[in-house]
This record gives structure tokens, C-alpha cells and sequence, in this order.
């Protein structure tokens, strides 16, 4: 298995796979396109034959996007995914940091339906693929941090394969249709185009015109019309899908949503399962190509997950391996990254690699996520967890949206703040919400709720603490 275009083409040359709008291309004719790309980005000199200096992408969820990327996937030069909604100097910075190429803009810009290659799309030609070692970084991702400036990840092809190849077996693979919903700089989005590739299956490209959250009910005639039966969403987004007016009822071609990105409530997965939708928890990062546990398939459509605010995120996937040391998770296994750049070559399938998140394991072996060490409240001596709290929150009638941070203060060091967007049926005062909180121990209850009208979200759809953080201690 690997990252070629070209293989997959000579391998599966009549399915489809990409769709853009209503157009379909086939692997041929995919590969067709690409073996165009490839030819432009050598005459403009981009490409690195010793794969050491990478070429920057604006990644947007396009076909031309598609093609660059699986063009340097191809001869292995190393793609710097920039993320489409961050402004220019953002990009400059973090190309002067990978010392990256920009790629040519594509000299055309036709749309799906006309191959780009002067050949008939039956025999579009298929370079040969270079073979080089699997250990070569395939993309570098940007990682959200926990503070300061955000730290590029190297993903090998070893990584990346690793990754979709345990996803298969967790999931199975049948007639499928990835749907990409899920910004493409991102581990999120990108794992699903190589998941795809991998399983030579189709790519349905989303691509809103404004953020995913303002064009939700296209996002679902897409997934109705296209026939999708894969889709990846954060808690946030199922949230609002299930809410009216939309109060979204699944095709009977999905087969399954992956919900992870940030805690995911339990009352949530129990309203989407009422709905029809089937949904399993996931958890990874981008140091470990996405998911590195999921819930078991067979669960799906279960309406008694285990009691608890938070639910649990699942089981590891094969080839990967999961322990909790001191409350934090741990990760081993061929899915890992290749260490930071600017930081000495990793190799690290072999070693642990210590996440900052904190889990448990239940006595069937379910990991539950109970949140990110950076982000405890420490509050008169006793340890808080953010997203235990938030998950309290949703799970009251009426509440939207939450975020919990600490606030400094003199008494208690930290007090436990919330921050709520509620429906027009929620609740009406902060102490009628945190009356609805019996289930926090007194420590963990806010001590100080402000109702507000929104809160920042991330180009993914998740709530942005860190900046919600920031704009409520500058009003106080």
C-alpha cells in the first residue's frame, strides 16, 4: 500500500474517486490530472527529489487541492498544509519556519468533469512511483498547541498508511464514499483523503463558501445526494445538526459518523442515535494521524452507552497501543509522527509518546477522555477538569453551547468560570443553570456562569477556549 495515485489508478482504473459538485472523475482519470500536476510543479522546480524541503498548499477542499497534494504525495516531496481561513502572514511565517516552497498556482482551473490530461482519460498515464523509504514525511500540520505558537508536525508515509490501514480494519471497508467536511490543513481532513486513496474508494469534496456552521443544511443535501456512508464531525457540529430547524434525520446510505476533536457528551450520542444517526466516539491528535481509538462499530446505534457525563472514546485500533501513566495518555505504535520540525529526527513507533491528555480505561478496556492536562483548573487545591464540567453543562436542557476555563483568583487560586449559549427554551439565569448541576461535586461547579450570545469557535466547528479565555479576562 502506499501513497500513489498511480497505483491506485492501475489497480482500480473505473471507480470513482473523487466528486466535486455532481461531477465524478475515475482513478484513471484522477491520475490522469495528477501526472498534469506533477509535470507543472517539476517545470516550476518545486519538487525536492531527496524529499527534504517542502512545498506549502493552501488547502482548500478543491480538486485542484486534491491534485496537488496527491501529486507530491507521488514523488514524495513534503506537503506544508497551510489552512485556508488564515491570513497571509500567517502562511509567510509558517513557511519561513519549514523553509517551504509555494506551489504554482495549477495552469488550469477546470472543473472535475473535463480530464485535464491531452490523453483519453482510459489512458491517462501513470508515471512509475519512485520508491524511497516509507520513513519519508509525507505533510507537515500545523497543531493547534495548548499555548503559544502552534508546533509543526512530520508525518511519514509510514504514518499516515499505518494510520488508514488500522481505521480499515476497525471500521471495514465497503462501497464507500468519504465525505470531506473537515478543514484539509487539518489531521481531520487530511487522514480522510488518505483513507480514501488507500481503500481506492471515493472522495466527495465539500468545499462551504462560508464556515461549515452557516451551511449546514447543504452539508446535509450533499450528504443525501452524493450518496455518502462516511462522515467526520466534532461534537459541535452534530449538536446543531440535531437541533431545528434542521433537526436532521440520516440518508439510508450513511453508515456511520466519527465524532471526536473535543469530549463528546453523552447525552449528545444518545439524541443522534435517537435520530437514526449512527455514531461511534473517536480519539487521536495529530501526532498520531488521527484516530487512535474508536468505538466499536457494533455500538453505533446503541442507546445505553455507559453512565457517565463524558463518554467514552473507545477502544484502540489495531497496531496501536494506548496506557494511562499518572492520569495522562500514552501512544506506541506505527502510527506515530516523526517528531516536531526544528526538532531532531524521530523515529519513534517503537518509544511512547505522551500526549497531554488525560484518560481512564474501564474494565472493558474503553478509554475515556476526560481532558487536556494544560487546560486543569487547580481551585482551592482540588483538580478540575474543563471538559467534565462542559459535558455537565449540554447535558442540561436548553444549553448549547459551553466553555469552562479558571479565572484567577485570590481566595481559590483559580475559580471554575463558564461561559453558556443557551436556546431560547434554556435556562434563563446562571443560577437556574447551575442548580441543574448535581452531578459536579461542589468543587467542580462553577462559581461564576456568565449567559452569553456565542462563543468563538475554531475553523472546525469546536469551541476556541484559549481565545474565549482571553476576551473574558480582558472585560473583568
Amino acid at each position: 500500500m502506499t501513497l500513489s495515485i498511480f497505483d491506485a489508478a492501475r489497480a482500480e482504473p473505473t471507480r470513482v474517486a473523487v466528486i466535486e459538485r455532481d461531477h465524478e472523475l475515475t482513478y484513471a482519470e484522477l491520475a490522469g490530472r495528477v501526472a498534469q500536476r506533477v509535470r507543472e510543479l517539476e517545470e516550476a522546480g518545486v519538487l525536492d527529489a531527496r524529499g527534504e524541503r517542502p512545498v506549502a498548499v493552501v488547502a482548500r477542499s478543491t480538486l485542484r487541492t486534491v491534485e496537488t497534494l496527491l501529486a507530491l504525495f507521488a514523488t514524495g516531496t513534503p506537503a506544508l498544509l497551510l489552512h485556508a481561513r488564515s491570513s497571509e502572514r500567517e502562511h509567510a511565517a509558517l513557511r519561513e519556519r519549514a523553509g517551504a516552497a509555494m506551489a504554482p498556482e495549477s495552469a488550469e482551473n477546470t472543473p472535475c468533469s473535463t480530464p485535464r490530461a491531452t490523453e483519453e482519460p482510459s489512458r491517462a498515464p501513470s508515471p512509475a512511483v519512485p520508491v524511497f523509504d516509507p520513513e519519508r514525511i509525507a505533510a507537515l500540520v500545523a497543531t493547534s498547541g495548548s499555548t503559544g505558537e502552534p508546533r509543526i508536525a512530520r508525518l511519514s508515509h509510514r504514518a499516515l498508511l499505518a494510520a488508514a490501514s488500522g481505521l480499515a480494519q476497525h471500521l471495514g471497508v465497503e462501497d464507500d464514499r468519504w465525505l470531506l467536511a473537515l478543514p484539509l490543513a487539518h489531521i481531520g481532513g487530511l487522514s480522510i483523503l488518505v483513507r480514501a486513496l488507500t481503500e481506492r474508494r471515493a472522495l466527495v469534496l465539500f468545499a462551504p463558501e462560508r464556515s461549515l456552521l452557516a451551511e449546514l443544511d447543504v452539508l446535509t443535501r450533499v450528504i443525501e445526494r452524493q450518496r455518502v456512508t462516511l462522515v467526520s464531525l466534532v461534537p459541535t457540529l452534530l449538536a446543531r445538526l440535531l437541533e431545528p430547524p434542521l433537526a436532521w434525520r440520516p440518508p439510508p446510505s450513511l453508515r456511520l459518523v466519527l465524532l471526536g476533536g473535543a469530549p463528546i457528551p453523552r447525552d449528545l450520542v444518545v439524541r443522534a442515535r435517537a435520530a437514526g444517526i449512527p455514531v461511534i466516539p473517536t480519539y487521536g491528535m495529530t501526532e498520531t494521524c488521527a484516530a487512535a481509538a474508536l468505538g466499536r462499530y457494533g455500538d453505533r446505534l446503541d442507546m445505553n452507552p455507559p453512565p457517565a457525563e463524558l463518554l467514552h472514546s473507545g477502544v484502540t485500533i489495531p497496531g496501536v497501543e494506548l496506557r494511562i501513566t499518572d492520569g495522562v495518555i500514552h501512544v506506541r505504535g506505527p502510527t506515530l509522527f516523526s517528531g516536531y520540525l526544528g526538532d531532531a529526527p524521530a523515529r519513534p513507533r517503537d518509544a511512547w509518546f505522551t500526549t497531554s491528555d488525560r484518560g481512564v480505561f474501564d474494565a472493558r478496556g474503553e478509554l475515556t477522555v476526560s481532558g487536556r492536562t494544560t487546560d486543569v483548573i487547580i481551585t482551592g487545591g482540588e483538580n478540575v477538569d474543563p471538559a467534565e464540567v462542559e459535558a455537565a453543562l449540554l447535558a442540561v436542557p436548553g444549553v448549547r453551547l459551553a466553555c469552562v476555563f479558571g479565572c484567577p483568583d485570590a481566595t481559590f487560586g483559580e475559580i471554575v468560570t463558564a461561559l453558556v449559549v443557551t436556546q431560547p427554551d434554556g435556562p434563563r439565569s446562571a443560577r437556574e443553570l447551575t442548580a441543574a448541576l448535581t452531578n459536579l461535586a461542589p468543587h467542580q461547579r462553577p462559581r461564576r456562569v456568565e449567559l452569553v450570545a456565542e462563543l468563538p469557535l475554531t475553523p472546525a466547528g469546536k469551541v476556541d477556549r484559549r481565545t474565549a479565555k482571553t476576551v473574558f479576562l480582558r472585560t473583568i
